[in-house]
């Protein structure tokens, strides 16, 4: 079978996109049965079945060529309707509920219309009822305190676009924060990226969930009301009263998980108010609608619904370790998620640290779910069936405050983490606990962090990571130093090492090097796991053609944090010297690109005074650097560093030049990827002199291979297992 073709050719495409129809039933057939009729043989069409075959859609299906079948399992929409998306082999996907009934030329607007749409995650169509008015639900705009009181109290009515729920007029296109399965197109690669409907939701909210995550992508919604698609009533779910209370469990759920604690609340109260208002006047009136009004304000109440008498609202928070319950105790629970708390999270990773950080949940999260807490905020990661791993932003930090910062001194027992952390990250833990628990073990990551330790449950599994001895690297710092800021790196020294030997001596630790290993022992660490730096592969290599096409011609390349004390001093270090004058003067067309984050200005001009040297600062990727550029270098003088640019670099196929000191510690690389000389400029120049004259300009796939043998990160991190609970 393959996936229908739309006949318009949009943005100068060769070929018209394609795509199927993915159909979640519940006891559904003849629904299903008059869609398939009605489009045809041409349009294919994917059956999730939650109903388990009990009205024999397998059967059927197997005898329509056009028609693949899935058993959903009876999981919910959400699940069964990713089960069918991510299985579909065409370019978009369209959602199409059994009870709606969307003519071919209504699913191929929604195709071309997203198709022309690049900055859009989703085209919906105008679901009507049985009077023909748009039906409230089908689309609308994250809730907060001021919609939720509009909505309840019936002003959307009179201003649609003030509540919850959007209604569009006719044939406008109206852009949302989120839009419902009901009718919807998406791209089917960029609905997998951003991780599908979430399946902590049964039914309903998976789609709001989901505007947030396109949202938080840079992408928007689209709810088109000039296709308008008529919507029958009943028949592809459960009995309606169960349908609306779980309308209400899932809003509430919703709301606790992104809008914890007051407004959550709030929230779920004003809307529960109104429903009990709509129940009490429908009852007056002996409406039907009485019950249903009252059965969803249970489900807003209590955040549990049921279906065929088992509860599914709440326990598919708990399995997939989004909200619960605030205020329920956050002990151990070896079926819960892991929390990581740590001081600088996200993707792109920024940093050799935030690399390694990443690469670590990622790894936890074959383990099970993983909830992260970070400065900037809190973080769900989480794997798909396929291995897939997606990260799912729960909730942003608010502003940060000096004063409020300052006061976390004493439960950091740090100088640095009231700076960079501050009472964001304390707040955000304590937040996490109350309301995303219990969890089944906590990694604290980074030594000025141990502190925190302080916050968790004492029944809570801990372990500690530690990416460097970080005393020993501020006491490096302390002695480039001088003046006040000295006074404070030896200050901060003596407060890391007493964090090593005290907290560090209470739990298990995981570290990079045997050397940091065997310092975790002697402070006192109960187990201790070496769990090298690793590296991720390029998936595909672009560098004989990058190399060809550079623009800057012959190419160095130093990547790193450019606000990283050790790399400033080793890259200037270099440049600034008589020695690379002298070689900039011998090697006219020869380029040191210096690429990473946040340069200061002063640093940034001293770099670009120097010859030969430019700035790269804040790139979104390292990869087309990494490509194109001839030789690495690592000129690094002090510190252990994360040293993952090293690895970036033979992972890439890039041969480079490194000191002893900026490559220590990587003791399993094969011969020949890497050049190492004394901290000695003259030797520094002279070994890259002779790798531009004789050596590689791409490592051997034999030693790239035998790197990635040691270095890849299922590789490096498995001693972690070590010493995780379970």
């Amino acid at each position: 079978m393959t996936a229908f073709d739309a006949t318009r050719h949009v943005r100068g495409r060769t070929t018209p996109p394609t795509y199927e129809v993915v159909l979640v039933t519940y006891r559904s057939r003849p629904h299903v049965e008059t869609l398939v009729d009605m489009w045809g043989p041409e349009v294919p069409v994917a059956i999730v079945d939650n109903g388990r075959g009990v009205d024999g859609l397998e059967q059927w299906a197997a005898d329509r060529p056009q028609v693949r079948y899935r058993d959903g399992g009876g999981v919910g929409f959400a699940r069964a309707a990713n089960l069918g998306a991510f299985s579909s082999q065409a370019e978009y996907v369209v959602f199409v509920n059994p009870d709606s009934r969307p003519q071919v030329a209504d699913l191929r607007a929604l195709v071309e219309g997203l198709d022309a749409d690049p900055v859009s995650a989703s085209h919906a169509a105008t679901v009507t009822g049985v009077d023909g008015e748009p039906e409230i639900g089908v689309a609308g705009w994250e809730p907060d305190v001021w919609r939720t009181a509009a909505y309840a109290a019936g002003l959307h009515k009179r201003w649609p676009r003030v509540g919850v729920y959007g209604k569009p007029a006719r044939g406008e296109r109206l852009s949302v924060d989120w839009t419902t399965g009901a009718c919807m197109a998406v791209r089917t690669a960029q609905f997998r990226r951003l991780g599908g409907f979430d399946e902590s939701f049964f039914v309903y909210s998976e789609d709001m969930s989901f505007g947030r995550r396109a949202r938080s992508a840079g992408l928007r919604q689209i709810l088109r009301a000039d296709v308008v698609v008529p919507h029958g009533a009943g028949g592809s779910g459960a009995p309606s009263a169960e349908m609306m209370r779980l309308k209400g469990a899932s809003f509430t759920n919703y709301v606790r998980r992104y809008h914890p604690g007051v407004p959550a609340a709030v929230m779920s109260g004003t809307l529960a108010a109104g429903y009990l208002a709509r129940s009490a006047r429908e009852r007056l009136r002996d409406g039907e609608m009485a019950p249903l009004f009252r059965a969803q304000a249970t489900g807003l109440l209590t955040g549990r619904a049921f279906v065929g008498g088992d509860e599914v609202a709440h326990r598919r928070m708990t399995e997939t370790a989004v909200a619960e319950t605030p205020g329920r105790h956050a002990g151990h629970d070896a079926r819960g998620p892991i929390l990581l708390v740590t001081k600088e999270f996200g993707e792109p990773a920024t940093s050799g640290g935030m690399l390694r950080t990443l690469a670590l949940a990622k790894w936890l999260a074959g383990r099970a779910n993983v909830v992260v807490v970070a400065p900037t905020g809190v973080t769900g990661v989480r794997l798909l069936d396929d291995g897939e791993v997606v990260l799912e932003p729960l909730r942003a930090a608010p502003a940060r405050s000096r004063l409020a910062d300052a006061l976390t001194l004493t439960r950091y027992r740090s100088i640095g983490a009231p700076r960079t952390c501050g009472a964001a990250l304390v707040d955000g833990v304590t937040d996490t606990l109350a309301t995303l628990g219990p969890f089944r073990a906590a990694v604290v990551d980074h030594t000025c962090l141990f502190g925190v330790t302080s916050l968790l449950p004492a029944d809570l599994p801990v372990v500690l990571s530690t990416h460097n001895v970080e005393s020993d690297l501020m006491r490096q710092r302390a002695e480039a130093e001088s003046g006040p800021m000295k006074v404070a790196a030896q200050i901060e020294t003596r407060l890391l090492r007493r964090l090593e030997q005290t907290v560090g001596a209470a739990h298990p630790t995981v570290v990079c090097t045997e050397h940091d290993g065997r310092v975790a022992l002697e402070d006192g660490a109960p187990q201790v796991a070496v769990a090298r730096n690793g590296v991720t592969p390029p998936a595909v290599s672009r560098r004989e053609q990058a190399l060809a096409e550079n623009p800057h011609g012959t190419e160095l390349l130093f990547t790193g944090a450019l606000d990283w004390r050790p790399n400033v001093n080793g890259i200037l270090w270099l440049v600034e010297s008589e020695e690379w004058a002298a070689f900039a003067q011998a090697h006219p067309g020869v380029v040191l690109t210096v690429a990473g984050r946040n340069p200061s200005e002063s640093f940034r001009a001293r770099l670009e005074a120097a010859p030969g040297v430019r700035v790269e600062a804040d790139v979104p990727s390292m990869t087309p650097l990494l490509e194109r550029a001839r030789l690495g270098v690592a000129p690094l003088l002090e510190g252990g560093g994360s040293r993952i640019k090293l690895l970036e670099y033979v992972a890439h196929g890039l041969p480079s030049v490194s000191t002893v000191v900026g490559a220590s510690g990587l003791d399993g690389l094969p011969d020949g990827v890497m050049v190492q000389t004394p901290e000695d400029r003259a030797a520094f120049c002279a070994a890259i002199d002779e790798e531009l004259r004789t050596g590689p300009e791409t490592l051997a796939p034999d030693r790239v291979d035998a790197m990635l043998a040691v270095y890849g990160w299922g590789t490096a991190l498995a001693p972690v297992a070590e010493v995780l609970p379970g």
